[in-house]
């Protein structure tokens, strides 16, 4: 973890999302499924930095960028909205715990990706670590409309199958993302049964709840990245806890920001 300042190099607002691009001379290195925390320096109000997924690192002998999308929602991304190149940016970063890609790096399985929404920003880095590994990568995006589906573009560029699902039907499947991929785990019923895929989600709390009880229900292995609001992103508020299960049955609660926000879905209480 490290607290840097860094500095805007490109900022695309497109309707109610940016696409905010940071630079530092700082070597970072991190998983796929990390975040930061990002405040603009000149921007006392709201006083909290605002957690964002990593959408993508790229590094060069002289610099690093960072890029983020985000979803203008409140104050805060309201502040990040109205950057521009040349400005400074207040970063924490990288925080919490990543992907697992090692069940999936061996014996042949295939990662279906599942993302809802701006969860898609949480999974672009993990789909080119998977490409780079060459491991067959497949990916169901779903969001409101046409608009709303975050990273399009960046996905399909890295040649990975790609099923779409829009709420009113202006791209792809009309529905959840959900729909298609129980679709797919039904037409797929012998390879599901055979442990050839490994899931990695992040969306709505909703969605992922679904997605776990299907992918429970196939015995698929899960990773869920959760969607909870964090105000430090460090553990010491506990205002991001989430429900877990206890060996006896209990319940218990973990810190998204330390122990997540990336969590096996069998291990989270999704009562």
């Amino acid at each position: 973890m490290q607290d840097l300042t860094l500095t805007v190099t490109g900022h695309r607002l497109f309707g109610n999302y940016g696409h905010l691009t940071l630079m530092t001379e700082n070597r970072l290195r991190f998983a796929p499924g990390q975040f930061a925390m990002l405040r603009p320096v000149e921007s006392l109000d709201p006083l909290w930095r605002r957690a964002m997924a990593i959408y993508r690192v790229r590094t060069t002998a002289q610099a690093t960028s960072v890029e983020f999308i985000y979803q203008v929602l409140g104050r805060g991304t309201q502040a990040l909205r109205r950057l521009r190149p040349g400005d400074a940016v207040q970063a924490l970063l990288p925080l919490g715990c990543g992907f697992d890609t090692a069940p999936v790096a061996v014996g042949g399985r295939e990662a279906l990706l599942v993302a809802g929404g701006i969860g898609a920003a949480a999974l672009l880095a993990l789909a080119e670590q998977l490409k780079r590994e060459q491991v067959p990568t497949r990916l169901f995006l779903g969001g409101r409309s046409q608009a709303d589906l975050i990273g399009l573009n960046d996905f399909t560029a890295l040649g990975i199958s790609v099923h779409i699902a829009t709420d009113d039907g202006s791209q792809g499947v009309k529905g959840l993302v959900t729909v298609p991929f129980e679709r797919f785990l039904q037409d797929r019923a012998e390879e599901t049964r055979a442990g050839q895929f490994v899931v990695y989600a992040c969306g709505p709390p909703p969605m992922l709840a679904r997605v776990a009880a299907l992918t429970a229900q196939a015995c698929i292995l899960t990773y869920v990245s959760v969607e909870e609001r964090m105000a430090c992103g460090f553990g010491v508020c506990v205002g991001c806890v989430v429900a877990v299960k206890t060996h006896d049955g209990r319940c218990d609660y973990r810190r998204s920001c330390v122990e997540g926000p990336v969590f096996r879905a069998d291990e989270l209480d999704w009562r």
